[in-house]
């Protein structure tokens, strides 16, 4: 091929690059548009369209009792609200009323203590006289009671702590999961009711498990009936669990004092509750 020849080929080749380039930047251009007119079309379109209200059928409007709804939104308010008797209460027993759980640590100057159940444990010495008052009148009836435990110290509770998440480990769960487990039931040192003094674990002489099958014995169906006509409460209800943070105990009393004790009850309350009146 000679120099001529070789030159007009290169020249054909720079042509036919030129015209891929210009149909590439045709296809491209024409592209865009569509996808202009695509958009312009679909805002219009949307915007010509007739706004529908769609109403529940008749069946997903019984679904809803909206009425019920704001009744019980209007009793939990009124459950709730600020109680001039109840400030009244908690200023006549404020040591009585110590709040101690997940959120409230056990102050440090707490109540003097003595020696109960011949000396194995100890408990609030304010609270001895109708402890024994509401035992005898139980014994009256034929009911018979063991008071597992009473006081407890931050350190034995620790104690306590560092066993429950042992026994969880053991059975294959993670440190992690173990504590949260037993802090469901067993309070963090420092945090449990048990070192006010106030807080009895108390349990049937005829059932000295402690666990759910307390709530089945005469002995404490008596004791959550009458408790808080010698100033005791039942802490932590079955019903109330979302609230106290701990699974349901019917074998864990607390004593706050008769005038706080009726109050609470009357109205359906936790201790925690019963603060939200303040």
């Amino acid at each position: 091929m000679n120099k001529t020849n070789i030159q007009k080929s290169k020249r054909a080749e720079r042509k036919r690059r030129r015209q891929r380039i210009v149909r590439m930047q045709l296809l491209a251009i024409m592209a865009t548009i569509s996808f202009i007119v695509f958009l312009v079309y679909n805002k219009v379109h949307i915007k010509e369209q007739p706004k529908v209200k769609v109403e529940p059928t008749k069946e997903v409007q019984q679904s809803y009792p909206q009425e019920k709804t704001t009744k019980k939104k209007e009793e939990g308010n009124k459950k709730l609200a600020k109680s001039k008797e109840a400030k009244k209460i908690w200023k006549n027993n404020k040591k009585l009323l110590i709040l101690v759980n997940k959120e409230n640590i056990c102050p440090e100057d707490g109540l003097s203590r003595r020696k109960i159940c011949n000396g194995r444990i100890e408990a609030a010495d304010i609270l001895y006289s109708d402890l024994c008052q509401m035992l005898t009148d139980a014994g009256k009836e034929g009911y018979n009671y063991w008071i597992a435990s009473g006081y407890r110290s931050a350190k034995k509770q620790q104690k306590l702590v560092d066993e429950d998440v042992r026994i969880g480990m053991n059975q294959g769960l993670s440190y992690e999961d173990a504590l949260e487990k037993t802090y469901e039931e067993t309070m963090p040192a420092g945090y449990s009711e048990h070192q006010t003094g106030l807080a009895l674990d108390i349990l049937a002489s005829s059932n000295l498990n402690m666990d759910i099958s307390q709530e089945n014995t005469a002995e404490n169906k008596w004791m959550k009936e009458h408790c808080y006509e010698y100033g005791f409460i039942l802490r932590y209800p079955k019903d109330k669990e979302n609230i106290t943070k701990i699974s349901y105990e019917p074998w864990h009393f607390r004593y706050v004092g008769k005038e706080a004790a009726e109050y609470i009850r009357k109205n359906n309350l936790t201790l925690e509750e019963f603060y939200l009146k303040l």
